[in-house]
């Protein structure tokens, strides 16, 4: 089977208030004030943005008495993030087994991401987060408009020892990082994320610019952090040596002692955190 372009493709659209809320976000000139209002019309997010400002995977310790504390405490580029992976499990046209993988998958990179780019200092913790969870966006769109096809791109990567990007490639005429780059591009994100998602697997790009560098690096750290914690399966095409680390450590300066504390932290903050979402 094979497309030769994006546009038969189900691209998925995020919830209507969401898609006000990250329209609202993408002025830099706009108050916490506005963001309050407009966040406080949907009861859900507002409780999540609540929760999860005083989760303490974000340095939370007390409850926030209002609202525009919370907003305050998190940031907004922090808002934006909980807005969109609050968004996600409802992009699934269906919640299959495949669905729950890819699901896991991106909120498990979100959070390791984030924790790791804490803990290196060399991204900001939020585009480790933002980068984490949508990288592999594009699989929402591919299990959405080709289910069947989307499970033998799994089964060739796990029986080839390939990437799902290659062989979604093969099997479709595009890898899903195009998809989920047009997918961040339609949502409204800024140039700097849809760059990031379609050009992850280029290292001739990646390497040229060493924020980006440390910015995949992190978020693929934060991948194999989550096979080996057991966070997702082989599903994802990765199997059990693919949990190796390789030489991300001494990219990202990490000894021994520091891989184990951070994988421990993940496991404890997925298993705390994704109830949140």
């Amino acid at each position: 089977m094979g497309i030769k372009t994006l546009k038969e493709l189900d691209i998925p659209l995020l919830p209507e208030n969401a898609q006000k809320v990250l329209t609202l976000l993408a002025d830099p000139n706009v108050s916490v004030e506005k963001v309050r209002r407009l966040v406080a019309y949907d009861g859900p997010l507002a409780a999540k943005i609540l929760n999860i400002a005083n989760f303490d995977f974000f340095g939370g310790s007390r409850v926030p008495p209002t609202l525009s504390d919370s907003i305050m405490r998190l940031g907004l580029n922090a808002v934006r993030n909980i807005v969109v992976a609050s968004s996600v499990k409802g992009l699934f046209k269906r919640l299959g087994p495949g669905e729950q993988t890819i699901w896991r998958m991106m909120m498990g990179s979100a959070i390791a991401a984030s924790i790791i780019a804490r803990n290196t200092k060399l991204s900001d913790t939020e585009d480790a987060f933002i980068g984490g969870l949508l990288h592999d966006a594009g699989l929402v769109a591919v299990i959405n408009s080709y289910p069947e096809v989307y499970q033998n791109i799994v089964s060739r990567a796990a029986q080839e020892g390939r990437s799902v990007a290659d062989v979604c490639s093969d099997e479709l005429g595009f890898s899903h990082r195009s998809a989920g780059a047009m997918m961040v591009k339609r949502w409204g994100f800024p140039d700097a994320l849809e760059s990031l998602i379609f050009n992850f697997d280029d290292a001739e790009i990646i390497v040229k610019e060493r924020y980006l560098y440390n910015l995949v690096s992190i978020i693929t750290l934060a991948d194999k952090m989550c096979a080996k914690a057991g966070i997702v399966e082989s599903a994802s095409g990765q199997n059990n040596a693919w949990a190796g680390y390789g030489t991300l450590d001494e990219t990202l300066g990490l000894d021994e002692s520091d891989m184990n504390r951070i994988l421990e932290n993940v496991m404890v903050a997925f298993s705390r955190g994704l109830p949140l979402y």
